[in-house]
């Protein structure tokens, strides 16, 4: 059988896929409705695509080998049809799935939103953005990241670094350490660099509050199927389910030792296998680890050769009170700009300084800040959105 290629999906982009494969004049069709027609499928005139989605058969675990012959059938319909051209396509979420169904008949996987020229559907990686990209990256980080000039600059240097060495096939994956107090800006840090290569996909994050057995590996990739208490794993399950190249790994220091030694395999193969056997390349990925160790017990907590893997390994210092009142300031203009037109003109410079005047001074935590400015919004606005009218 001649192998053909698959086009995986985000099932939150549904809608586009389905208004753009309409304006090129193409038919989407289910495997449901491929069986009900039997493969005789009565094209609508001056169709030049059909795309066959066979998301559903693979909704059921249990079932899919059951599903093969059927499958089987579909495939070589694509294969064979001359009437116009067709398409295999599949949530991304089954892909792991398929690929161990149909290794002997699918090709390569490619985005069915890059196809079809979705470009806000569209995921991207740290290594292949063009300079202006990247610089764009560093615009947002620098000005919607506060405090810690130094880190930032380090970070923009380092990130350079990889682009180069990736280039060159020398480094597979990018990976930093960021430890300090709670709440002044390390996971944001993950969040803004996402936010820029991926806005349509979910952060891939993980917490190791709870990673802290010996048997937490299994929390991670899966354990095999059979065995009580197996499990997919969070970290491959995210993978799947995520187009996003950002992964933060939050309160890395309380994970076991052989999650720890996971890690360390990682970032020097930049891959990775899970317990049923699916391989997951992490080319090109960024990796934040953030701590709140202090930095006397960095070194007792790190081994030498883990940190010897990474890429960037750097304190947070506590914001001063000029950068938690400039991030104030930054924050409120944010949230007040999603003011509906017709209630704007109500909001006056008075009620603005209300909001805004909060004291910093001795409050590290910028969640503390952030919920102290969400209650002087409510405060301020409900009486706006919500007065009653003569």
């Amino acid at each position: 059988m001649k192998r053909i290629p698959l086009y995986e999906y985000d099932r939150r982009n549904r809608e586009k896929i389905v208004e753009a494969v309409e304006a090129e004049n193409g038919l989407m069709l289910s495997a449901f409705r491929f069986g009900e027609q039997n493969g005789r499928i009565q094209l609508p005139s001056g169709t030049k695509y059909m795309y066959i989605d066979v998301s559903s058969l693979f909704s059921n675990e249990d079932r899919v080998a059951s599903l093969l012959p059927y499958l089987e059938r579909i495939i070589a319909f694509v294969q064979n049809i001359d009437r116009c051209e067709a398409y295999v396509i599949l949530e991304r979420q089954y892909m792991a799935s398929a690929k161990g169904m149909l290794y002997f008949a699918l090709g390569d996987v490619y985005s069915l939103e890059e196809k079809l020229g979705l470009e806000g559907c569209q995921a991207k990686n740290i290594a292949d953005l063009t300079e202006k990209e990247f610089d764009d990256l560093c615009s947002t980080v620098r000005s919607r990241l506060f405090g810690n000039p130094e880190f930032k600059e380090k970070l923009f240097e380092e990130l350079r670094r990889f682009r180069v060495f990736s280039a060159m096939g020398n480094q597979r994956i990018f990976s930093a350490f960021l430890y300090g107090t709670s709440g002044i800006g390390k996971t944001e840090t993950a969040r803004l660099i996402h936010r820029c290569l991926s806005p349509s996909e979910q952060l891939i994050k993980l917490n190791f509050g709870n990673y802290s057995s010996v048997n937490s590996l299994g929390s991670l990739i899966g354990s095999p199927r059979g065995y009580v208490g197996s499990s997919k794993g969070e970290l491959s399950e995210k993978l799947l389910n995520s187009r996003g190249t950002v992964i933060l790994i939050d309160e890395f220091e309380k994970a076991s030792k052989p999650i720890h030694n996971f890690f360390l395999q990682l970032l020097e193969d930049g891959w990775f296998t899970d317990s049923l056997g699916r391989d997951y390349d992490l080319n090109k990925y960024v990796i934040i680890f953030t701590s709140n160790l202090t930095e006397d017990r960095l070194e007792s907590e790190l081994a030498p050769e883990f940190k010897s893997r990474l890429n960037l390994i750097s304190h947070f210092e506590p914001l001063s009170n000029q950068e938690k009142e400039a991030y104030v300031r930054f924050k409120a203009r944010e949230i007040l700009s999603g003011v509906p037109e017709d209630k704007r003109a109500s909001i006056t410079p008075e009620i603005i300084n209300g909001i805004v005047d909060i004291d910093v001074t001795g409050v590290e935590d910028l969640r503390k800040i952030n919920a102290e400015l969400m209650n002087r919004i409510s405060s301020s606005l409900y009486p706006i959105f919500y007065s009653d009218e003569e």
